[in-house]
């Protein structure tokens, strides 16, 4: 199957090439769309500031003014790609299921568009002076559920079709993955993982996984697809068997 290539650690959302090139246009439209609020904050910056004669305090305020246009971009694409993703939503609901790997499957074909109007704030968002908020903010934001205290800034995970409990613990470059694709076939299940799960590093988890809670996972580890870990068990391997039980 499939996996990401991000060396930032967004969120992975590829795109089929030849659904990319036919909608290429709607990702030029959400960048277009997004940078109108940043446009007006800078030229009332500028007009508040220059023209107004205050100088100094123009270059003073500068490096703020860089962090707080950086995230008014982020929560401007963020509302725009919320609202696209709605309206597409509207014309196709995204389901579970296995599905050919086909443009003409309309659920391969809208979990493509989903991906493409995904892309841009989570770019910005694994840019940003704060990237932590990838996961924690921006993810949610795409309907993925994080519970409270859960550590899970620097892994890959699927904007959709994910949730996750409270106080759960995400190994470095571990990946969650809602999605697969295998020849011809494409794969969308839901991935479960309750709370109290501790992840090692580079842990991969397949769609359909559900993980109980007080569970622990040894790193390097990755799960079948469907596959289920039981509560307060250890596991661990490739693929990730029972090795002994949680104390």
């Amino acid at each position: 199957m499939s996996g990401p290539t991000s060396m930032k650690l967004a969120s992975p959302t590829p795109v089929d090439a030849r659904i990319r090139k036919k909608y290429l246009i709607i990702y030029f439209i959400i960048i277009f769309l997004s940078f109108i609020p940043l446009t007006i904050f800078e030229n009332y910056y500028f007009k508040l500031f220059w023209v107004s004669g205050w100088i100094w305090l123009f270059w003073i305020l500068f490096p703020l003014n860089i962090i707080a246009g950086i995230y008014i971009l982020l929560l401007s694409s963020l509302i725009v790609s919320k609202i696209f993703i709605m309206i597409v939503n509207l014309i196709h609901k995204p389901k579970e299921g296995i599905f050919q790997r086909d443009i003409k499957d309309k659920d391969y074909l809208f979990w493509n568009i989903r991906n493409l109007i995904k892309k841009w704030p989570l770019y910005i968002s694994g840019t940003n002076p704060l990237p932590w908020l990838k996961n924690k903010f921006v993810l949610r934001i795409f309907g993925v559920r994080i519970g409270k205290n859960t550590s899970c800034d620097q892994c890959w995970i699927s904007s959709e079709f994910i949730s996750i409990g409270n106080n759960v613990i995400c190994g470095i470059s571990s990946t969650i993955l809602s999605y697969g694709i295998e020849k011809d076939k494409f794969f969308l299940k839901r991935i479960v993982i309750n709370s109290n799960v501790e992840m090692g590093s580079k842990v991969v988890l397949m769609p359909g996984t559900q993980v109980g809670e007080n569970a622990k996972i040894s790193a390097h580890s990755y799960t079948l697809p469907g596959q289920i870990l039981e509560v307060n068990k250890n596991y661990g391997g490739h693929p990730a068997k029972l090795l002994e039980e949680s104390k």
